[in-house]
């Protein structure tokens, strides 16, 4: 099942991406939460890679899950962003540049169950894997 659904986002990612820009997130710019583009730098590459992700307001900054449904390992843009901490974010026509962060462990604790709670599947991915699912906390930079 993981599989197809890995199989799936690859596909579906680029289609996403494309609609939410032309539309400036008015299509597929919600499901059961708003959804935004990071976009982040390769870690061996260099290249930006977009990803679109669900996400949480929390005191002035987002937060975003890294539960990949639950797969065994951690998405590829936890590793960008990790390696290249600058990203790019797009939310409802508006871009930014901000800081990515994984929270420090009580307070990704608290962020992860307020995505399970506005976001039922969420206990599920962490039911399937045995990994800690990182919560990243996006900071708008100073300037």
């Amino acid at each position: 099942m993981l599989a197809l659904q890995l199989f799936f986002l690859k596909l579906f990612t680029p289609f996403h991406t494309f609609v939410f820009r032309l539309t400036r997130g008015r299509l597929l710019g919600k499901f059961d939460l708003p959804v935004l583009l990071l976009t982040t730098t390769g870690a061996r590459t260099g290249r930006q890679q977009t990803s679109p992700l669900l996400y949480l307001e929390d005191g002035g900054r987002l937060a975003i899950p890294a539960s990949l449904w639950g797969g065994p390992h951690h998405p590829a843009w936890y590793h960008n962003l990790v390696a290249n901490p600058e990203v790019v974010v797009e939310t409802r026509g508006k871009k930014r540049t901000m800081l990515a962060e994984p929270a420090p462990e009580e307070e990704r604790q608290r962020l992860y169950d307020l995505f399970k709670v506005a976001s039922p599947h969420y206990g599920g991915h962490e039911a399937r894997t045995s990994r800690t699912i990182p919560v990243v906390i996006l900071r708008e930079l100073d300037g």
